[in-house]
């Protein structure tokens, strides 16, 4: 995504650009997901499915941005759920509608539907190891927290200020966080950097498999997946690295909550 984002070198992108850029990395990454997973075989129906459902989560995590961007952050929470939901059951070898999942906190819900074909559970619970280290995190830093918008948010007393920066909001992985009184445009940009978080954690394989297929009859809930999220940490390390107005999680963020590019740091 890293290298993607490179050959698209622009801090004014606009959402021609924006878009181009999720549909491409994410089905590409999606596509090594699926070749991390083993779930491609010398078929090329396997492949253009793989490779399909990449472009459609893609298109839809652009989509979702835009409406939590716009304002309607329940409804972008909802659309990058279910661009999530294609992508993870399409990696896993199954149908890319057999589940469909919702993350809230660390934990990310994915209810069987008829065309689930193992059977085998009426719930899945999968676990984010760095999602469990940001809700720490989260917590640590608010002075308040609330379920809002489908998902949980947290409030400061106090701006946050980094040198010439002043910050009336900050998320950490998937928990939006805005100052008390920051303006409508604050929550909205937050919001971008949930999905992003959320786009992220869907391409990434899971570390462990806790509940292996068995011939046993379909129980109600089973603790699936451990994911780790390293994709989600690398991202956050790599781009801290380059200066604010140059790092394409704010270029996104400005470009769909503002319209205008990140401000340019001395």
């Amino acid at each position: 995504m890293l290298a993607l984002a490179i050959a698209f070198p622009s801090r004014a992108a606009d959402r021609e650009r924006i878009a181009t850029l999720n549909v491409a990395s994410t089905t590409l990454v999606t596509y090594l997901g699926c070749l991390a997973q083993n779930k491609l075989f010398k078929r090329s129906t396997s492949n253009m499915r793989c490779l399909a459902a990449g472009a459609v989560g893609g298109a839809g995590f652009y989509q979702a941005k835009r409406l939590a961007g716009e304002g309607h952050i329940t409804t972008a929470w909802l659309v990058a759920n279910l661009s999530s939901s294609v992508i993870e059951n399409t990696m896993a070898g199954e149908n890319p509608l057999s589940r469909l999942g919702y993350t809230f906190g660390p934990f990310r819900l994915r209810v069987a539907t008829p065309l689930d074909r193992a059977r085998a559970s009426y719930v899945d619970v999968d676990l984010s190891l760095a999602e469990t280290g940001y809700l720490t995190r989260m917590l640590l830093d608010a002075d308040d927290v609330d379920i809002r918008d489908g998902m949980l948010w947290w409030e400061t007393r106090e701006p946050d200020v980094q040198g010439d920066l002043v910050f009336h909001g900050y998320t950490w992985g998937l928990y939006p966080g805005v100052w008390s009184g920051a303006q409508k445009h604050v929550w909205n940009h937050e919001a971008v950097h949930a999905v992003q978080s959320l786009q992220l954690d869907s391409v990434e394989p899971p570390l462990f498999d806790l509940a292996e297929e068995s011939g046993r009859s379909r129980v109600p809930v089973r603790i699936r997946y451990v994911r780790a999220g390293v994709l989600n940490l690398a991202d956050n390390v790599v781009w801290a690295q380059l200066p604010y107005e140059d790092r394409w999680a704010e270029i996104e963020a400005y470009r769909f909550a503002e319209r205008r590019s990140p401000p340019q740091t001395k």
